[in-house]
């Protein structure tokens, strides 16, 4: 029986997995109902009746289930008490600290919380980032408690059935790609290295490594180049931007090529895809929804908490409250802009969030092949046809730009190199498309140099080939 070996890149927004017999790479096929079918968005979906639906199924399903229809919230006690102490504390200008028990008397309060509970099922996307964030440790999903690690393995384990259907036995040893930095934190990346390993066991790998994402991407290049020169590869997907520096030893034959290359340095930052959707949504979409209008007799602004929450379109629900929603109706009659506040009010009670963040993705990835685009959002109440252009976009994440490049500079500085002792700049990962990205690293490093790879599989061929090697 032949050897099967496996590389999985476990994205932010999408995932894919490569199989290696040790002669060629095979990409497979993950998901038939995504354009690119060798990609799986790392989409989750549960439905109140406990069904688990992956990829881009669970995009459709959450948007023909939950999208437009009316959300019922309501406050619920968590059966938490917390206790509080009550009375006066005197004087304590001399820095006396004044003991619990010269307060009046205690009580305990009821925690409480609004929750959503018409709800037919729950779409999760952006696990991997969630990885990093020590205080998510779980969710309550219709009474039954996921922690993260179990949200990961549902996807990783339709990667796994793939896998296995393919070779035609169980997988079980597997190199998993992993972003330079899953977190500023030292602290952060630990917990997510060690949550994404629990995944991947609990999802059937027993035998498990991590490598560079970036550095699997040089090593795809490996397959099929055999010219001596120092690469630089930018991977940017929904959630990191990753640098490795190498230097690549050209021989004949993939195994050769490799031993004789070097590793001169990694870098990376969380910042990446879904970053700069969020960037446009501030700075294109708040407007469209009344963040600049004024309301009643005082001409007072609307209070900006409202537009933070279209940030997350998973929380816009925790908005539809017969309070807030009386409010944005008597704001409505009184404001200088009342279309745009009557859009908010469909947006949070219609559950339009998704919908929304879909579309500003959607412009976003158009202006990688047209000059201007525009952010068509047309639902009940709302009607949206809002122009942007490259140049603008370029504008609304220059501060992302210049996290970018200075961790470029890192990486520079850690190989002991200069820009212009570049040879080749290799880029995957689909935010790496952005004319404003392109032109920084044309700007940096010469237009003559820039590659682009395989956009969503390039990182995954390339963790097949180390997991041939080690």
């Amino acid at each position: 029986m032949s050897d099967i070996f496996c590389g999985i890149d476990f994205g932010t927004t999408n995932s894919s997995v490569a199989l290696s017999d040790g002669q060629k790479v095979q990409v497979l096929d993950l998901d038939p109902s995504n354009t690119n079918v060798t990609s799986l968005p790392s989409l989750l979906y549960i439905s109140k009746d406990g069904e688990h639906i992956v990829g881009r199924d669970a995009a459709n399903t959450f948007i023909d289930r939950n999208v437009d229809r009316e959300v019922v919230v309501k406050q619920v006690d968590l059966g938490i008490h917390i206790q509080g102490y009550v009375g006066g504390e005197g004087d304590n200008s001399y820095g006396v600290t004044q003991r619990k028990d010269s307060f009046d008397f205690t009580e305990a309060v009821n925690a409480k919380a609004m929750v959503e509970v018409n709800s037919p099922g729950r779409l999760f996307q952006s696990l991997k980032t969630l990885l990093r964030m020590k205080e998510f440790k779980g969710t309550e999903v219709f009474g039954t408690n996921f922690q993260i690690e179990e949200l990961t393995a549902i996807v990783l384990r339709k990667i796994k059935t793939e896998v296995d259907k393919k070779a035609g036995r169980s997988i079980e040893k597997a190199v998993f790609g992993r972003p330079v930095r899953f977190s500023t934190r030292e602290e952060e990346n630990q917990i997510a290295e060690r949550r994404l390993r629990t995944a991947a066991d609990l999802a059937g790998f027993k035998d498990i490594q991590f490598f560079y994402e970036p550095v699997g991407a040089c090593v795809e290049y490996a397959m099929i180049e055999e010219k001596k020169q120092r690469l630089l590869v930018v991977d940017i997907g929904g959630g990191t931007f990753d640098v490795c520096i190498m230097e690549f030893g050209g021989q004949s034959g993939t195994a050769e090529r490799l031993k004789n290359s070097k590793i001169l340095s990694v870098s990376g930052i969380p910042i990446a895809g879904d970053a700069i959707d969020q960037e446009i949504i501030r700075e294109k979409m708040f407007p469209c929804f009344g963040s600049n209008a004024r309301y009643g007799p005082a001409n007072l602004r609307f209070p900006q908490y409202l537009f933070n929450s279209i940030i997350d379109w998973q929380n816009i629900y925790k908005l539809n409250t017969e309070e807030t929603i009386n409010w944005l109706i008597a704001a409505e009659s009184s404001s200088d802009s009342s279309e745009q506040v009557r859009a908010l009010r469909a947006l949070i009670q219609r559950n339009f969030g998704y919908p929304l963040a879909r579309a500003v993705e959607t412009a976003k990835i158009e202006l990688s092949s047209y000059p201007k685009t525009h952010i068509e959002f047309q639902k009940t109440d709302i009607g949206i046809s809002e122009p942007i252009e490259q140049s603008e976009m370029a504008h609304i994440i220059e501060h992302m730009l210049e996290k970018m490049e200075e961790s470029l500079q890192e990486a520079e500085n850690l190989a002991g190199i200069n820009p212009n002792e570049v040879d080749c700049i290799l880029t995957t990962g689909g935010t790496s498309l952005i004319p404003a990205v392109r032109n920084m690293l044309k700007n940096r490093y010469g237009h003559d140099k820039l590659h682009q790879r395989d956009t969503f599989t390039s990182v995954a061929a390339g963790l097949a080939i180390v997991a041939q090697h080690t």
